[in-house]
């Protein structure tokens, strides 16, 4: 299977909205990226109705091993994006080639 681009996404927009133009379903799709992306940076979560939740999580700062000089060393503390699908959206996950699919290459 491929992967699915912007522009297959934007193409899967077009499909679902009669009479939208690509540079309108273009514009909404960004529009949706920077929400999910400020609200991320502001360490903010966003649910999506069947869809899932995206978030961050703290990593803590800990120890580890360097891969070469096998020496400790300390891993700093980092924020990570992350998602977690709803149950619906697992459920669809589970049953791939559905003919309702409109995105495609």
């Amino acid at each position: 299977m491929a992967d699915i681009n912007r522009q297959d996404i934007i193409r899967g927009i077009i499909a679902e909205v009669d009479g939208l133009s690509y540079s309108m379903a273009a514009a909404s799709l960004e529009a949706t990226l920077t929400c999910v992306t400020q609200a991320l940076a502001n360490h903010q979560s966003i649910v999506i109705s069947d869809f899932g939740k995206f978030g961050v999580r703290h990593r803590r700062a800990r120890l580890g091993i360097h891969p070469r000089s096998h020496q400790p060393i300390t891993i700093p503390e980092v924020i990570v994006p992350y998602f977690t699908p709803s149950p619906r959206l697992k459920k669809l996950v589970q049953k791939p080639n559905e003919p309702n699919s409109h995105i495609s290459r």
